[in-house]
C-alpha cells in the first residue's frame, strides 16, 4: 500500500530533536511526514523519573522562533557554580557576564517534547505514532520507505533522529562509530530542597564522578525542588541505587554540601550507563543523522539536546538555501554542507566532555592541583570566562 504522496522531508523519530526539526520544516513550507515508533499514549504519558535538560539560551531562541516558549515550561538558570570537591578551585558563571539575562531553562524532557507535539498538531501536521520506519531504500531522486503498517512513502530526504540505538543509522549510514564507555552510571531524580535554589545550577566534581543539582520548578504546593544528575563509577552508583530514600538523601547531602540545606524528599530514581558516541559520517544517500543518533555526550555539561537543536537548525538552513537556488537538497553536495557545519562542533564537545570527566575523576594530587589552577585562571581571566559562558549558553 502506498500513500501516493511525495514528501520534501521524512523524519524518523519525534523526540525533542526530531519534533523541533519537523516544526521548523513545517514553518519553512516543506511537505513533511514524521514517523514515531512510540504510541500517542506513550508520548502523552508523564515521565515517572522527571528527567530534565538544561535548554541553553541559543536553543531557547531556536525554540521560541518555532512558537514554543521555554519560559512557560521550566525554571530559569541565571548562574552556575562549578567546583572540585578535592580542592578549593571553582568557577562562577553568571549570564550577565555573557551579555544575557539567563543561561537557559531546566525543563522536563517529556514536557518539552509534548509542547513540540502540540505545536505540530496546531500547525496541521499529525505525527504517525506507532509507525516505525522498518525499511528505507534510496532510488535515484527519492528515498522509498516502508513503515510498520506496511505503508510505503517516498521523500526527497530522510532525517534520522531515533536516538543512539538507531536501526536506520546502521542500515543506511555504514560508517565507523566512535564509542567510549565512561565507566559511570548517571542517577537522575527530583529532590525537594530546604532552601530556594535562587536559579543557580550547581555542579560538583567528585572523585567518583560529577554531581549536578539543577534548579527545578516548585511542586503544586509551592515547595522548592531541584533536579539531580549524579554521575558515579558504576560500583558506587549501584550502591547508591540500592539505598532507601532516607539514606540516599543523607549521602547526597554529604556529597553536595550545605548550599541548599537538607534534601527533604526524593522522587523516583533512575540510572543509566554513560558513554560517548560519535558517527564518523552524518550523511548517506538521501539520508542524514542528527541528535543522539549522530552523537552522544557525557551529561556533565548539559549539552546533549542542545547539540541536537543546533543540528536541526543547521539542517533546515541547508535545505532552505538549496530550495532558494532550486537545488536538490537530498544531493550529497547539500548534505555535506550540513555535515561540515555540525560535525566539528559535535566531535569537539564529545571528546571534551569525556576528557573533563576523566580529569575530574582522577585522584592524582598533581592533576588536582592542575584542576585548581585551571579553575582559578578561568575565574580571573575575564575573556576566557566570558567565552565559557557563551559556550554554555550555546551562543
Amino acid at each position: 500500500m502506498s500513500d501516493n504522496a511525495r514528501y520534501d522531508l521524512v523524519i524518523s523519530g519525534a523526540g525533542m530533536v526530531g519534533a523541533s526539526l519537523a516544526l521548523a520544516a513545517q514553518q519553512a513550507g516543506l511537505r513533511i511526514a514524521v514517523f514515531e515508533k512510540r504510541s500517542a499514549a506513550a508520548c502523552a504519558a508523564a515521565d515517572p523519573f522527571d528527567r530534565a535538560s538544561l535548554i541553553a539560551t541559543g536553543s531557547v531562541r531556536f525554540l521560541s522562533s518555532l512558537g514554543v516558549d521555554p519560559a512557560l515550561l521550566g525554571s530559569a538558570v541565571e548562574r552556575m557554580r562549578v567546583w572540585d570537591a578535592e580542592d578549593s578551585g571553582g568557577i562562577h558563571l553568571d549570564a550577565e557576564e555573557g551579555g544575557e539575562d539567563l543561561l537557559g531553562y531546566i525543563i522536563e524532557n517529556r514536557r518539552l517534547e509534548q509542547a513540540l507535539h502540540t505545536a505540530l498538531e496546531e500547525s496541521g501536521l499529525y505525527i504517525r505514532y506507532g509507525r516505525e520506519i522498518t525499511g528505507a531504500a534510496p532510488d535515484g531522486k527519492a528515498m522509498y520507505i516502508t513503515d510498520a503498517s506496511g505503508t510505503q512513502s517516498r521523500g526527497t530526504l530522510l532525517a534520522i533522529a531515533e536516538g543512539r540505538q538507531s536501526p536506520l543509522r546502521k542500515a543506511l549510514i555504514q560508517a565507523p562509530i566512535f564509542r567510549e564507555s565512561y565507566g559511570q552510571d548517571a542517577i537522575t531524580a527530583t529532590v525537594w530542597i530546604e532552601k530556594p535554589h535562587r536559579h543557580i545550577a550547581y555542579q560538583r566534581f567528585l572523585s567518583t564522578g560529577p554531581l549536578a543539582v539543577l534548579p527545578f520548578s516548585d511542586d503544586a504546593h509551592g515547595r522548592a525542588r531541584a533536579s539531580i544528575v549524579w554521575s558515579a563509577k558504576q560500583a558506587r552508583a549501584r550502591h547508591l541505587m540500592a539505598l532507601d530514600d532516607a539514606r540516599f538523601l543523607r549521602e547526597l547531602h554529604e556529597a553536595f554540601g550545605p548550599q541548599l540545606g537538607h534534601f527533604q524528599e526524593i522522587g523516583r530514581r533512575s540510572s543509566y550507563p554513560l558513554s560517548g558516541l560519535h558517527s564518523s559520517r552524518y550523511i548517506g544517500e538521501r539520508s542524514v543523522l542528527l541528535g543522539d543518533t549522530a552523537h552522544g555526550v557525557h551529561p556533565l555539561a548539559g549539552l546533549g539536546v542542545n547539540l541536537g537543536f543546533r543540528d536541526a537548525e543547521q539542517l533546515i538552513a541547508a535545505i532552505t538555501t538549496a530550495r532558494e537556488h532550486h537545488d536538490d537538497w537530498g544531493e550529497a553536495s547539500v548534505l555535506r554542507r550540513y555535515q561540515s557545519a555540525r560535525r566539528p562542533d559535535n566531535l569537539v564537545t564529545v571528546l571534551a566532555c569525556g576528557a573533563l570527566s576523566h580529569l575530574f575523576s582522577n585522584r592524582s594530587r598533581g592533576l588536582a592541583r592542575l584542576r585548581d589552577l585551571g579553575m582559578l585562571g578561568t575565574g580571573v581571566i575575564s575573556p576566557v570566562k566570558r567565552f565559557l559562558i557563551r559556550q554554555a549558553m550555546g551562543l
